[in-house]
């Protein structure tokens, strides 16, 4: 006959595994959704320039001309002019993310009066002191009066295929900037450039291939385009910058969902250490979590953006490689259903400036 005290121990043992040790209070029934909040932004640079002062702890001012160029933050924008000859000079992105698998985009424009015209450059670099090689890529605007153009510029190792068919005019009317786009593909190293016109996105020229470890941004004037007129002219120009982002590469990243209850703590349990979680519905019964699904929406809830379900604890991987958006950040709608049936109303992400939703973002969202 065993000892008493061996049988006891037994006992408890089998209690704590039929019950958990520390075991949580069962879930409470999952009747709708009622909020979402960010719980961690994707995007690795988010820049509106609404502040009144340059931000140092993004970026850094590269100043060669102070007697030509001027750069300040007014009215929500990077404002910037040069008088004359000029070298680089701009602001320097600080840190260097070390993620190459991404996408720069922002708004420029520029205005020159006089030849030949300064070129306003949206630069992305790897250059980054003992990190990363001064390998870059950049698409530089030029103003032509009724059209703007366009040419791509890089800075590659040795063998490597200078940019090709590299340059594209567009129509310039008065008041009108562009927004302007190079994407880094990760598993290829190619980089794409394009700027997009009112009837959709134009390449710049051929994709190139960039090979670096950690990426920036920088903005910034620098030189003439063009031969010098025979009787020079005081060539001025006024340019500016405004929602500079970088983020992850919507084709290879996902928006993250996980479902929490109005304490924050999770909506499954395990019962006995059985798999997979369940959940508790509406009328009290069981179920096993595999029977939510979490679907993204464009923001007027018409379109499915991307739709998921998953065993692992109430959390959610969302693919955006087929969503219908071009360029982020984007207002969207989160639904969760059970049986088909949405709990709820659906919930939105508001799109306010650079504010929306990002590849790579992770959101709560809260059922009661």
């Amino acid at each position: 006959m065993k000892h008493p005290i061996i049988l006891l121990a037994g006992l408890l043992s089998t209690v704590m595994w039929t019950r958990g040790a520390d075991s949580p209070p069962p879930p409470q029934p999952l009747t709708a959704a009622n909020a979402v909040r960010l719980v961690e932004r994707g995007a690795l640079l988010v820049e509106d320039f609404e502040a009144p002062e340059m931000n140092s702890k993004i970026w850094r001012v590269h100043h060669r001309d102070p007697d030509r160029t001027t750069m300040r933050q007014q009215g929500g924008r990077l404002e910037l002019t040069a008088s004359g000859i000029v070298q680089m000079n701009g602001f320097w992105g600080l840190g260097g993310v070390k993620h190459k698998d991404l996408v720069l985009v922002g708004e420029m424009d520029v205005r020159t009066t006089g030849a030949p015209p300064h070129r306003l450059a949206f630069h992305l670099c790897g250059g980054d002191g003992g990190r990363s090689p001064d390998h870059w890529v950049e698409i530089l605007m030029v103003d032509f009066g009724p059209t703007a153009g366009f040419l791509a510029g890089a800075s590659l190792p040795v063998g490597f295929k200078a940019p090709r068919n590299h340059s594209l005019e567009l129509p310039h009317p008065p008041g009108r900037g562009f927004l302007c786009r190079i994407e880094l593909n990760g598993t290829t190293n190619l980089a794409d450039f394009s700027v997009k016109a009112a009837d959709g996105w134009k390449p710049v020229c051929d994709p190139v291939e960039l090979p670096l470890r950690t990426a920036h941004a920088e903005l910034k004037f620098y030189g003439n385009h063009g031969r010098r007129p025979a009787i020079p002219s005081e060539v001025t120009s006024r340019a500016w910058f405004d929602n500079v982002r970088i983020y992850p590469r919507p084709q290879s990243h996902h928006v993250g969902i996980r479902l929490v209850g109005a304490d924050g703590q999770e909506v499954w349990t395990r019962e006995a250490g059985r798999w997979p979680p369940t959940i508790t519905d509406a009328a009290g019964k069981s179920r096993k979590i595999t029977e939510l699904t979490v679907e993204l929406r464009t923001e007027d809830g018409t379109q499915l953006a991307a739709s998921a379900q998953s065993p692992t604890f109430g959390f959610y991987l969302l693919p955006l490689k087929d969503a219908p958006w071009d360029v982020y950040p984007v207002a969207a709608q989160i639904v969760v259903l059970l049986d088909g049936k949405p709990l709820g109303k659906p919930l939105r992400i508001e799109r306010n400036g650079v504010g929306g939703l990002y590849p790579d973002d992770v959101y709560d969202v809260v059922i009661h």
